[in-house]
């Protein structure tokens, strides 16, 4: 399968380069600049393309099975995740790239019905501009309806750790375990990730990926 990733530099970016890369995926990685790479884009084809370029996006996606993207914004610039949707969007578009999976935010998922984890009164502070960026990041894609979008959100914890090669996924809702905790390793979100662009399972749908 030929994957086009954004952001394959960034923390979970290079994990679900390393996974696709191990599975056999022909990745085209997507970068800002031309400089050092990490070990994980070994294998990958290097493009630059800077996500406000229309054109270069549009060159460096088409011909493409998957869009997929791993963007994090730097803090202060939380908007720009809903540029970056809507640069994505519209890339693939006129790529003809028909599926587009993106690394989204926990702050999405329902802990109840029509609550949604990022509404919860104890969410941390400091979190919530990125929360409420990925909230209308994931309205843009709702109100696309001309691709095949996966809105992958992470557990509400993830960071570096062992793999374990054991999670659970589902669609909407936050996942936790017997303690009550949602956490889920860069790596593990990375396999998960990957095994959702081969499968497609959750086609125009919030998921997530936890222990």
């Amino acid at each position: 399968m030929k994957i086009a990733l954004v952001a394959a530099t960034g923390k979970i970016g290079r994990h679900i380069a390393a996974h696709a890369i191990a599975r056999g995926h022909d990745v085209t990685a997507i970068v800002r600049r031309d400089g050092d790479l990490p070990a994980e884009l070994d294998g990958a084809r290097i493009v630059i393309a800077p996500l406000d370029d229309h054109d270069a996006l549009v060159a460096a996606v088409r011909g493409h099975d998957v869009l997929a993207s791993a963007y994090g914004p730097q803090p202060g610039a939380e908007s720009s995740l809903v540029d970056v949707s809507d640069a994505l969007i519209a890339a693939a578009r006129e790529a003809g790239v028909p599926r587009v999976v993106v690394v989204g935010g926990a702050g999405s998922l329902e802990v109840a019905p029509g609550v949604q984890l990022v509404d919860v009164p104890d969410f941390p502070a400091a979190y919530k501009p990125v929360a409420l960026a990925h909230r209308e990041a994931l309205k843009r894609y709702q109100a696309t309806d001309d691709l095949a979008w996966t809105f992958f959100s992470p557990a509400a914890e993830i960071g570096p750790g062992e793999a374990r090669g054991r999670f659970r996924t589902q669609a909407g809702s936050l996942l936790s375990d017997a303690n009550g905790k949602s956490t889920i390793s860069y790596a593990d979100y990375a396999d998960a990730f990957v095994a959702e662009i081969e499968q497609a399972r959750h086609p125009r749908q919030i998921i997530t990926v936890a222990y």
